[in-house]
Parts: C-alpha cells; sequence; structure tokens
C-alpha cells in the first residue's frame, strides 16, 4: 500500500510540474505573439506611409510633367477661365451687398485715402448709396473736409451697376480726385488677391 500511495504522489508532482512549464510556455509563447503582432504593425503602417508618399510624388511629377507640355493657347484658357471666375464672383458679391454694407466698405476706403483732402472743400459724387447720408459717411471717415455737394454720379457706360456703386471725391478747385467705388476695389483686389482669390474659388491645384 505504501509503495501505490508513493507512486500516486510521485504522478500527482509530474502532472503538477508539466502543468507549470505548459502556463509558462504559453504565457512566453503569448509575449512574443504580442510582439510580432505590434511589429508587424509597425511595419505594415510604416509601408502604408512609403507607398502613399511614392503616390504622392508620382502624382506630382504627373501633373508638373503635364502642365510644363501644355501648349500657350491652353495656359491662355486657363488664366482667362480663372480670371471670369474670379471677377464672376465678385460681381454677385458686390451685388448682393446691403447699403449698410457698400457704406462700411466705402467708409474703410475713405479712412485710407490722401491727407490731402483733409481740411478741403470737395463736392461728392454717388452711386447705390443715400445721398442724404453720404455727407456724413464722408465726413466721419475724412477728418475735417467739407463737402459742398452731393450729386449722383455720372455712370460709365457699359459698367456694372453693382460695381461702379460708391463714392467720388473731387475738390472743388478740381485739382484733386478719390475714387472711392466698387470699381477701384475691385481693381485693387485683383491687383494684390488674386492668386489667393484664385485659390479660394478653385482649389489650390488650379
Amino acid at each position: 500500500m505504501e509503495v501505490l500511495k508513493s507512486g500516486d504522489a510521485l504522478e500527482k508532482q509530474v502532472l503538477e510540474d508539466a502543468r507549470t512549464k505548459a502556463s509558462r510556455i504559453l504565457a512566453e509563447a503569448e509575449r512574443e505573439c504580442a510582439a510580432l503582432r505590434q511589429e508587424w504593425q509597425r511595419k505594415t503602417e510604416e509601408e502604408v506611409r512609403r507607398i502613399e508618399a511614392e503616390r504622392d510624388a508620382r502624382i506630382r511629377a504627373v501633373r508638373q510633367e503635364l502642365e510644363s507640355s501644355l501648349p500657350l493657347d491652353s495656359m491662355r484658357a486657363r488664366l482667362a477661365y480663372m480670371q471670369e471666375a474670379i471677377e464672376r464672383a465678385l460681381k454677385e458679391y458686390f451685388a448682393a451687398l446691403k447699403p449698410a454694407e457698400l457704406a462700411r466698405i466705402v467708409g474703410g476706403m475713405l479712412k485710407r485715402m490722401p491727407p490731402v483732402f483733409q481740411g478741403a472743400k470737395a463736392t461728392a459724387s454717388v452711386s447705390g448709396m443715400p445721398a442724404l447720408e453720404v455727407q456724413r459717411l464722408v465726413e466721419e471717415n475724412v477728418p475735417g473736409i467739407q463737402v459742398q455737394e452731393v450729386k449722383e454720379m455720372a455712370r460709365t457706360p457699359g459698367a456694372a451697376e453693382a460695381v461702379d456703386s460708391g463714392i467720388v471725391l473731387e475738390t472743388t478747385d478740381g485739382r484733386v480726385r478719390f475714387r472711392g467705388t466698387l470699381q477701384e476695389l475691385k481693381a485693387q483686389l485683383l491687383e494684390n488677391y488674386r492668386e489667393e482669390l484664385a485659390a479660394a474659388l478653385l482649389g489650390r491645384d488650379v
């Protein structure tokens, strides 16, 4: 009987050692698998970034090649399209301006006018704004000026009404004139911000 008991105890000990060893092997295998998964994910992300960078580089190269090979007429057509799109957008924006918004824009232009009008006597020609408000608007934004007369602006033949709106100031002796009109604002925007306007309307890749 004693021999049987010793044999059972030995068998249990062997089984317990085997389970312990198996648990260690499984835990180590799980750690190795986790490390392999992390490494695989890192390499996959690096490969994706490499492929995307190569794709973007190829796209840029193809675009540059195409652009460099465009005929002069195509480039001219493209620039003409951009110009028309910008002018159309400005025209629509100006046409939608309310009188108060127009007055705010013109007031800002008046503030930046040459100081030669300060303290001078002048006449104001107006379009698209109530004549009764013009004198107040001018005198608020041009220190010391005296508006002697406010009259309706003589419209330029063929000019769009919205674009021609604003104020034209002229000293009474006729020596100095200042145009605070949307036509002038349009010219300034096209001269100074043409690229920004094109990008806003058509995207950076135009």
